[in-house]
């Protein structure tokens, strides 16, 4: 069928996006402009912008320099720990610093994925460069795990040791303590950033930061307790932090893995996409919504039912309306994909078996020009159902022929179910030159 020219849309409305919607067969073609039915949702110059997938560019500087004020922060402490923890006689406190260490590397691997994440999209990452975040998030979290490994195992070896290590000096619990500061204030500062911008991975960055807080406070528990002459009081805390540190890595690295691996969004944020959908006029319901975490934002698609017997573009027109309804109520959804399916004949016969146009359009010539030459044909439209296919043929008969219209469509008919079984009626319709 030939393509139709679109109106042009009044130049108060604006388009969405292209490539968010595919709305049937003409996925392809121009969007329609964003409206909805509804007053309340259509757009104007009061309303907030709405999410795209290029991160908020304040935000995003933010991140990054809260960042960037651990990583100088981590690589002096990290070598003062370790150089006053070997000087003073502290295991506690060398092992502290090597956690310190570690954060160092977290902090790197932060600012790199940072970097990526704040990339909108491109032709190789047509859904944004968010999962960059998600990748790094599970690092962390492993790196995080790790650590309290390490703690644990260095906690065993030291109580499992005949030698008990000679006592510490007071430098090295004003280290700790110190340690313990600025990481503490650190943890606070970043997390607030995370939370702010919804990043799991700044906030994942300083649950590192408290990690490292925590393993100072073991340390100067060590460093206390041998001091006063309790070498086993050490240990026996590091096991206790590490434990917490294992819980810590997984409620961060859980939801990555998910966000990874496509697991379906909250119940929550399906059920808000889904309402706002079936609230469309025209929607007469919905199935097949997925919904996917991507970065920040949320990722949807889902299959709309409307009325069968309504033209393509109608359909294309209420999705349209969904998308604009959908991207304006939810705030976190960045990219939705609608697809349009006639009510109650989305699967059957003539959704997935039915014979395609070129058939029967050249079978329905073909007759038409054997058997009623006469017959001028204007126009062909096909409707598929699960009984069958039903044609519509828009034609100029003859002075001769109009009497006869009704007995023309039955012969029609016959001739069409034998050469096409698939076809379930003929409606022929008359018009003039």
């Amino acid at each position: 069928m030939a393509q139709r020219k679109q109106a042009r849309p009044p130049p108060e409305l604006t388009r969405p996006p292209p490539g968010d919607i595919i709305a049937g067969p003409a996925a392809d073609s121009t969007a329609a402009p964003i409206c909805t039915d509804d007053a309340s949702m259509t757009p104007t110059a009061d309303t907030p912008e709405l999410p795209s997938s290029r991160p908020d560019a304040a935000q995003a500087r933010a991140k990054r320099r809260v960042t960037w004020v651990g990583l100088l922060v981590n690589l002096p402490l990290a070598l003062g720990k370790i150089v006053t923890g070997w000087t003073a006689g502290s295991q506690a406190l060398v092992a502290d610093g090597v956690h310190s260490l570690a954060d160092l590397a977290s902090d790197v691997t932060v600012l790199w994925a940072l970097k990526h994440s704040a990339r909108g999209p491109d032709s190789k990452h047509p859904y944004g460069h968010g999962r960059f975040e998600t990748l790094a998030t599970l690092a962390v979290a492993a790196a995080l795990a790790l650590a309290a490994v390490g703690i644990l195992f260095d906690a065993g070896a030291r109580l499992l040791a005949q030698t008990p290590a000679p006592p510490p000096t007071l430098l090295a619990l004003a280290v700790a303590g110190l340690s313990l500061l600025l990481k503490e204030a650190l943890y606070h500062l970043t997390v607030r950033v995370g939370r702010v911008s919804g990043s799991a991975l700044v906030v994942a960055n300083a649950w590192h930061h408290r990690s490292d807080a925590l393993s100072s406070v073991v340390a100067a528990l060590g460093i206390a307790g041998g001091m006063a002459g309790l070498p086993l009081f050490d240990p026996l805390a590091a096991a206790v932090i590490a434990a917490m540190l294992l819980r810590v890595a997984w409620s961060q690295g859980r939801p990555a893995v998910h966000e990874l691996v496509d697991t379906q969004a909250t119940e929550e944020d399906t059920r808000a996409i889904a309402r706002v959908l079936r609230a469309t006029p025209g929607v007469t319901g919905l199935r097949a919504l997925r919904v996917r975490q991507h970065g920040n934002a949320l990722s949807a698609d889902a299959s709309l039912l409307v009325d069968p017997e309504i033209t393509v573009t109608e359909g294309h027109r209420i999705s349209e309306a969904a998308h604009s309804r959908a991207v304006a109520a939810i705030r976190a959804l960045d990219h939705i994909v609608l697809h349009i399916e006639p009510d109650g004949h989305a699967e059957g016969f003539g959704a997935m078996a039915a014979p395609l146009r070129a058939e029967i359009e050249q079978t329905l010539r073909g007759l038409l020009g054997r058997h009623w030459p006469a017959i001028t044909l204007r126009e062909i439209r096909l409707g598929y159902f699960d009984e069958g296919i039903n044609v519509d043929l828009v034609a100029h008969l003859c002075d001769a022929d109009r009497p006869r219209q009704s007995q023309l469509e039955a012969e029609i008919t016959r001739h069409m179910r034998a050469a096409q079984p698939a076809v379930a009626r003929v409606n022929l319709h008359c018009v003039s030159e």
